[in-house]
């Protein structure tokens, strides 16, 4: 079988439609390889299967004065401009406190570099009598170098506690070696704008939480 003979301008009318072709696919590709960098917005009910219950209305944070694992005061300044991730918890706690740090710290990690940026994540202390400043360091920077250590008096953190709607029981007798603080295991949520946002509910899963924060941030609208 004879192979067909094509004259000048054919040949290049093939040639045009070949790069036309060639060039669509590649945006196709691009526009596709775009859409599946993009953060996913969970609507409320996807967000609830993933353990966050985001508040209808945001809340405003009442005024604390409570200082970080440097000495450095830590108010209600300190939770504006970005996303801050609040744990109430305590360093020589034996399960939910490592486990849930350990999972935020999973999370933290696989972020990419602009989203890591607009979260903070802080663990406040219910045990202030033996989580000194020095401690509380160790403890959070054990997890990550970024993560901030708050501490002060007892009255001031059981009234954020309260405020933030996740109260604990202190330790009565902080020489009773055998007495631990009672406290929640739910992570609080704080908008750049420094309000009470939500809060995620166990058990956590780096997976899902690193879906919701990439959720969160390309969905706020302040």
């Amino acid at each position: 079988m004879e192979k067909p003979v094509y004259d000048k301008k054919t040949r290049r009318n093939i040639r045009l439609v070949i790069v036309g072709v060639l060039a669509f696919a590649a945006l196709t590709l691009a526009s596709l390889v775009n859409k599946l960098s993009q953060p996913r917005i969970l609507n409320a009910y996807e967000l609830r299967d993933y353990g966050a219950l985001l508040l209808d209305q945001h809340q405003p944070v009442p005024a604390f004065a409570l200082s970080d694992h440097d000495g450095k005061a830590f108010d209600q300044t300190r939770l504006q401009g970005q996303w801050t991730i609040i744990f109430f918890g305590f360093t020589s706690c034996g399960d939910i406190c490592p486990t849930t740090m350990a999972e935020l710290a999973k999370t933290y990690a696989e972020l990419e570099p602009e989203i890591k940026q607009a979260f903070q994540v802080v663990l406040v202390t219910v045990d202030p009598d033996r989580d000194t400043p020095a401690r509380l360091k160790t403890y959070v920077q054990g997890f990550d170098q970024s993560f901030i250590g708050v501490t002060g008096g007892k009255s001031q953190l059981i009234a954020m506690a309260s405020a933030l709607k996740v109260p604990y029981s202190p330790v009565l007798d902080p020489e009773a070696g055998d007495q631990e603080p009672q406290h929640s295991p739910n992570l609080v949520l704080i908008n750049p704008a420094g309000e009470l946002h939500g809060y995620f509910r166990p058990p956590l899963a780096h997976g899902s939480l690193r879906v919701v924060w990439r959720s969160l941030n390309a969905s706020y609208q302040g």
